[in-house]
């Protein structure tokens, strides 16, 4: 009985997910982000595990704030993380009409090079909508996922996800991805890497006046293959629109690799951590960033 409990539960669970998504799909796409983001703000705040750690980070981040001013944003960081559950059966509509770009003419540049690029990004307002800065500017991106423990819900959220990345999404810890993702950059590709997460065995860097471990590998291979590494940030706005902002990340190219690694990557938290101050409320804190 006991190999067979995982799979009863993995399709129970993902009897869930389809009743959810046909749920949210049949709604407008601001009934669906604004009704998921009410429940997730209900129901957040119960969670033992990542409700005490949302609410350990906001106070490490923001001294300054009162316990009031935390407690209420974080209400407002659970909401934003219930509007991307609801808005995910809508990837569609937002990728092809409510993604705006500040500054396109960085990637219109990557586009015109040939050379790739490395696209950084974090969970910020909704990170599904960053595939559609790549898209629209003809650039082939290959990308790092991390996959669902359903094998099922992954195996439906990657064909959801899977025809925003011409040239693939690697598991983050496959063995083959680094190679892959090192070959398709130096092929002219473009390759994707959220940033905003705990990196086993990566660089202690200042992140929030703390140091945060971080993956190196962004900063080294745009230095290895010359290439540009931009941090790619964005903004819920009214409506479910977003804005996003392309900001280039210098990479020192000096005799001292590490140094050159270390110093571009701890630029790109910095500037990271600026654009997360700015909107705290859009960044999923609920991550073990500085474990």
């Amino acid at each position: 009985m006991g190999p067979k409990e995982p799979s009863f539960r993995y399709w129970i669970e993902y009897l869930g997910f389809r009743l959810l998504g046909v749920i949210f799909t049949i709604m407008p796409v601001e009934w669906a982000s604004n009704i998921a983001g009410a429940l997730m703000a209900k129901l957040g705040p119960h969670s033992k595990k990542r409700h005490p750690r949302l609410m350990r980070n906001l106070a490490a981040a923001f001294p300054e704030m009162s316990q009031e001013e935390r407690d209420k944003l974080a209400l407002q960081v659970w909401y934003n993380i219930g509007c991307v559950v609801g808005e995910f059966f809508h990837i569609d509509e937002i990728v092809r009409d409510r993604v705006e770009v500040a500054n396109p003419e960085l990637l219109e540049a990557v586009a015109k090079s040939g050379k790739g690029a490395v696209l950084c990004g974090a969970h910020q307002a909704n990170w599904e909508g960053a595939s559609a800065v790549v898209n629209k500017f003809g650039l082939s991106p290959m990308a790092v996922y991390r996959p669902m423990s359903n094998p099922f819900v992954d195996a439906d959220m990657l064909r959801r996800r899977g025809k925003y990345y011409a040239a693939g999404l690697m598991a983050k810890h496959a063995i083959e991805t680094p190679v892959a993702l090192i070959r398709h950059a130096r092929a002219g590709g473009v390759v994707g890497v959220l940033v905003d997460q705990q990196a086993f065995m990566g660089l202690p860097t200042p992140f929030f006046g703390r140091p945060a471990q971080t993956t190196p590998f962004p900063a080294m291979l745009a230095r290895q293959c010359n290439i540009p590494l931009l941090l790619i940030h964005g903004y819920r706005m009214p409506g479910v629109r977003f804005k996003m902002f392309i900001t280039p990340i210098d990479v020192p190219r000096t005799e001292d690799r590490n140094a050159d690694i270390y110093a571009a990557t701890a630029a790109m938290q910095a500037e990271l951590e600026k654009s997360i101050r700015q909107n705290p409320d859009q960044w999923m804190w609920t991550h073990d960033r500085w474990r």
